[in-house]
């Protein structure tokens, strides 16, 4: 799935990002990603790209900041950080989310 770049800088102008092309080429990257998350997470197969900017830009700013920090220590340099995507991001998808039987 290509993002077309009207769809790539709409993601961008959310997260508030200096648009270069760098950030470019990330978004363009990481949003297929995020995007076939959004799909797996609804179990909904009919959910748009346009349906999940807003979650996509959250998950690529929450990976890409030191927000999933959740320890350290300053010993022997100790980090420690959380794979899951914070409950507030994902409720991006409920009006999308499907019911599992």
């Amino acid at each position: 799935m290509l993002l077309t770049d009207e769809q790539v800088t709409k993601l961008m102008m959310i997260n508030n990002e200096v648009i270069t092309t760098e950030k470019t080429e990330h978004y363009k990257m990481l949003a297929p990603i995020y995007f076939d998350v959004a799909v797996e997470y609804c179990n909904n197969p009919a959910i748009t790209i346009d349906n999940a900017l807003v979650f996509i830009a959250k998950a690529i700013q929450f990976y890409s900041n030191k927000a999933g920090l959740v320890s350290r220590s300053m010993g022997t340099v100790s980090y420690a950080y959380t794979t899951d995507l914070p409950t507030s991001v994902l409720l991006l998808l409920k009006p999308y989310k499907k019911l599992r039987w």
